[in-house]
Protein backbone atom coordinates (compact mmCIF):
# COMPACT_ATOMS: atom_id res chain seq x y z
CA UNK A 1 0.00 0.00 0.00
CA UNK A 2 2.93 2.43 0.34
CA UNK A 3 4.47 2.09 -2.64
CA UNK A 4 0.75 2.33 -4.24
CA UNK A 5 1.03 5.95 -2.20
CA UNK A 6 4.17 6.93 -3.31
CA UNK A 7 3.42 5.90 -7.36
CA UNK A 8 0.06 7.99 -6.86
CA UNK A 9 1.24 11.33 -5.22
CA UNK A 10 4.05 11.05 -7.92
CA UNK A 11 1.21 11.56 -10.44
CA UNK A 12 -0.14 13.81 -8.35
CA UNK A 13 2.83 15.82 -8.12
CA UNK A 14 2.96 15.69 -11.90
CA UNK A 15 -0.67 16.96 -12.50
CA UNK A 16 -0.27 19.64 -9.98
CA UNK A 17 2.85 21.23 -11.16
CA UNK A 18 1.14 21.16 -14.38
CA UNK A 19 -1.72 23.18 -13.67
CA UNK A 20 0.19 25.46 -10.68
CA UNK A 21 -0.90 23.70 -7.59
CA UNK A 22 1.46 21.85 -5.40
CA UNK A 23 0.12 18.97 -3.28
CA UNK A 24 -0.74 19.27 0.51
CA UNK A 25 -1.58 15.99 1.24
CA UNK A 26 -2.36 12.78 -0.09
CA UNK A 27 -4.15 9.77 1.53
CA UNK A 28 -5.75 6.17 0.93
CA UNK A 29 -8.89 5.21 3.32
CA UNK A 30 -12.03 3.91 3.79
CA UNK A 31 -15.32 5.22 3.89
CA UNK A 32 -17.96 2.28 4.82
CA UNK A 33 -17.16 -0.05 1.87
CA UNK A 34 -15.82 2.65 -0.51
CA UNK A 35 -12.11 3.13 -0.72
CA UNK A 36 -11.31 7.01 -1.34
CA UNK A 37 -8.20 8.57 -2.74
CA UNK A 38 -7.92 11.51 -0.95
CA UNK A 39 -5.55 14.36 -2.50
CA UNK A 40 -5.33 17.99 -0.86
CA UNK A 41 -3.86 20.62 -3.25
CA UNK A 42 -2.95 23.93 -2.58
CA UNK A 43 -1.20 27.01 -4.02
CA UNK A 44 1.25 29.55 -2.92
CA UNK A 45 -0.82 32.84 -4.35
CA UNK A 46 -3.38 32.53 -2.39
CA UNK A 47 -6.35 30.11 -1.79
CA UNK A 48 -7.94 26.66 -2.87
CA UNK A 49 -11.26 27.42 -4.99
CA UNK A 50 -13.98 24.43 -5.96
CA UNK A 51 -13.16 25.23 -9.68
CA UNK A 52 -9.40 24.69 -8.61
CA UNK A 53 -10.63 21.47 -6.86
CA UNK A 54 -12.82 20.39 -9.90
CA UNK A 55 -9.89 20.91 -12.64
CA UNK A 56 -7.07 19.12 -10.57
CA UNK A 57 -9.86 16.45 -9.97
CA UNK A 58 -10.94 16.19 -13.82
CA UNK A 59 -7.08 15.88 -15.34
CA UNK A 60 -5.72 13.49 -12.15
CA UNK A 61 -8.96 11.64 -12.56
CA UNK A 62 -7.42 11.13 -16.56
CA UNK A 63 -4.35 10.73 -15.06
CA UNK A 64 -5.12 8.24 -12.79
CA UNK A 65 -6.79 5.89 -15.77
CA UNK A 66 -4.34 6.42 -18.19
CA UNK A 67 -1.81 4.70 -15.65
CA UNK A 68 -4.19 2.46 -14.32
CA UNK A 69 -2.24 2.68 -11.22
CA UNK A 70 -4.85 1.57 -8.64
CA UNK A 71 -6.01 -2.06 -8.23
CA UNK A 72 -9.60 -1.66 -6.27
CA UNK A 73 -12.70 0.61 -7.31
CA UNK A 74 -12.58 4.45 -5.30
CA UNK A 75 -14.14 7.69 -5.04
CA UNK A 76 -11.48 10.59 -5.69
CA UNK A 77 -11.52 13.15 -3.38
CA UNK A 78 -10.07 16.72 -3.65
CA UNK A 79 -9.96 19.19 -1.64
CA UNK A 80 -8.11 22.30 -0.16
CA UNK A 81 -6.33 22.65 3.35
CA UNK A 82 -9.14 25.01 4.40
CA UNK A 83 -9.43 28.29 6.03
CA UNK A 84 -8.02 27.07 9.91
CA UNK A 85 -5.06 24.72 8.15
CA UNK A 86 -2.19 23.23 9.76
CA UNK A 87 0.96 25.04 9.68
CA UNK A 88 3.39 22.36 8.85
CA UNK A 89 7.15 24.06 8.58
CA UNK A 90 8.69 27.00 8.96
CA UNK A 91 7.94 27.70 4.77
CA UNK A 92 3.86 27.95 6.49
CA UNK A 93 4.59 30.46 9.09
CA UNK A 94 7.17 32.64 6.63
CA UNK A 95 4.22 32.45 4.75
CA UNK A 96 1.34 33.69 6.82
CA UNK A 97 3.23 36.53 8.39
CA UNK A 98 0.64 39.08 9.79
CA UNK A 99 -2.18 35.87 9.71
CA UNK A 100 -3.93 34.93 13.03
CA UNK A 101 -2.83 31.48 14.29
CA UNK A 102 -3.48 29.32 17.48
CA UNK A 103 0.16 27.72 18.42
CA UNK A 104 0.21 24.97 21.24
CA UNK A 105 3.52 24.55 22.41
CA UNK A 106 5.40 21.67 23.79
CA UNK A 107 7.18 23.56 26.61
CA UNK A 108 5.59 26.86 27.91
CA UNK A 109 7.27 30.11 26.98
CA UNK A 110 7.07 33.11 30.02
CA UNK A 111 4.62 30.48 31.33
CA UNK A 112 2.46 30.06 28.14
CA UNK A 113 1.28 27.09 26.14
CA UNK A 114 -1.08 27.85 23.90
CA UNK A 115 -0.52 31.25 21.79
CA UNK A 116 -3.66 32.57 19.92
CA UNK A 117 -2.47 35.97 17.52
CA UNK A 118 -0.82 37.24 14.82
CA UNK A 119 2.42 35.93 13.14
CA UNK A 120 4.66 38.82 13.15
CA UNK A 121 7.78 37.33 11.55
CA UNK A 122 9.74 33.74 11.06
CA UNK A 123 13.50 34.52 11.11
CA UNK A 124 15.53 31.51 11.31
CA UNK A 125 14.04 28.46 13.46
CA UNK A 126 12.29 31.84 15.48
CA UNK A 127 8.70 32.36 15.19
CA UNK A 128 7.04 35.75 17.09
CA UNK A 129 3.41 36.13 17.89
CA UNK A 130 1.67 39.13 19.15
CA UNK A 131 -1.04 37.95 21.47
CA UNK A 132 -4.85 38.44 20.67
CA UNK A 133 -5.08 38.46 24.79
CA UNK A 134 -2.58 40.91 25.91
CA UNK A 135 -0.57 42.61 22.52
CA UNK A 136 2.45 41.15 23.71
CA UNK A 137 4.81 39.54 21.49
CA UNK A 138 5.58 36.19 22.51
CA UNK A 139 9.17 34.14 20.34
CA UNK A 140 9.38 30.59 20.51
CA UNK A 141 11.81 27.80 18.70
CA UNK A 142 9.85 26.12 15.68
CA UNK A 143 11.17 22.86 17.11
CA UNK A 144 8.78 23.74 20.39
CA UNK A 145 5.80 23.74 18.54
CA UNK A 146 3.66 20.60 19.04
CA UNK A 147 1.04 21.98 16.37
CA UNK A 148 -0.42 24.97 14.79
CA UNK A 149 -3.26 26.02 12.90
CA UNK A 150 -4.65 29.39 11.13
CA UNK A 151 -7.58 31.33 13.09
CA UNK A 152 -10.04 32.96 11.64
Amino acid sequence: MEDLKKELLALANEVANNLGYSIYDLGLSRRGKKRLVKVTIDKLDGYISISDCESFSAEFDRALDSADLVPFSYDLVVESPGLERALRDLDDYFRFTGEKAKIILKEPVEGISVVIGKIVSCQGEVVTVESSENGKEIAFHFSNVKRANLKL
